[in-house]
């Protein structure tokens, strides 16, 4: 994967070069098309995008696991549903993953 800077491109330049130089330049690095300056849309590999997901489940992996660490060891003063809900997480994997952690089968 290239550590290139993104390619800032506005849309109407993207759309003269067509899809072929779109996909050759997203294979290098990511681009991303602009409208009256911001960033409107962004072109991107599939490798890249893999990697990136890759990331964000370990990243919602390491959040999930510290959580249900700490659901293991104490009682909150808010419900494990209502955390769950504010944070976007499914209140049965914390719970699989506070039970493997605690050794408790559930």
């Amino acid at each position: 994967m290239s550590s290139a800077e993104p390619l800032r491109v506005p849309i109407t330049v993207a759309s003269q070069r067509g899809v072929s130089w779109l996909s050759e330049n997203a294979a290098t690095r990511r681009i991303l098309l602009t409208r009256f300056g911001k960033v409107a849309s962004v072109v991107d590999s599939a490798e890249r995008l893999d990697e990136t997901a890759a990331r964000v489940d370990e990243a919602a992996q390491v959040i999930i696991d510290a959580f249900s660490g700490v659901a293991a060891s104490r009682t909150l003063p808010n419900s494990l549903d209502e955390v769950c809900a504010r944070l976007k997480l499914d209140p049965a994997k914390v719970r699989q993953r506070a039970n493997e952690l605690s050794g408790r089968a559930d």
